[in-house]
């Protein structure tokens, strides 16, 4: 199994990497996370078999 963490400066952006991944056969893996300090990141964890 591979694991990677998608991370992106935009909702929508982010929403548009992880539509990409799961063309390419990754799957999300719990919701997306938000770091609100300083740095305005999201981030979507993302597995593959």
């Amino acid at each position: 199994m591979e694991y990677r963490i998608i991370r992106s400066k935009t909702l929508e952006s982010l929403e548009t990497e992880v539509n990409q991944a799961m063309s390419e056969g990754w799957s999300a893996t719990g919701g997306p996370t938000a770091l609100p300090f300083g740095f305005a990141g999201y981030f979507q964890a993302m597995v593959k078999e």
